[in-house]
């Protein structure tokens, strides 16, 4: 059985702990995609118990973790919480991962929202 939760993170660290080391400016935008969005994988035959969302301090905490050095602190409310770039969504989709936005009542609760219409 997938630790999806796990797996998030590690995708999450292989995709973009390179870009921040490069740039600390850019775990704001991280912080921005992680605090407060829900995330699930597309092979995740129940995405609503095993939703890979993060907490302000969880949010933080993996960045700290990712930059090993800092804390949560940090980076904790470095930015708006539930906005997901352009870039770091399309690049979590190509893995597989989409997301939802916790404070969009208007939405449906699956996390195919943000998927590329079929034709």
């Amino acid at each position: 059985m997938i630790d999806y939760r796990q797996k998030f993170d590690d995708d999450f660290r292989k995709l973009f702990t390179a870009p921040l080391r490069e740039n600390e400016k850019f775990g704001v935008e991280l912080w921005s995609a992680l605090a407060n969005v829900d995330w699930a994988h597309e092979s995740d035959p129940n995405p609503k118990e095993s939703n890979c969302g993060h907490s302000f301090r969880g949010a933080g905490s993996l960045i700290a973790s990712m930059l090993e050095r800092g804390e949560y602190i940090d980076w904790y409310c470095s930015g708006p919480d539930s906005v997901v770039s352009e870039f770091i969504g399309t690049s979590m989709a190509a893995m597989g991962w989409r997301y939802k936005l916790y404070d969009d009542p208007c939405l449906p609760r699956d996390f195919n929202e943000n998927a590329e219409e079929e034709s």
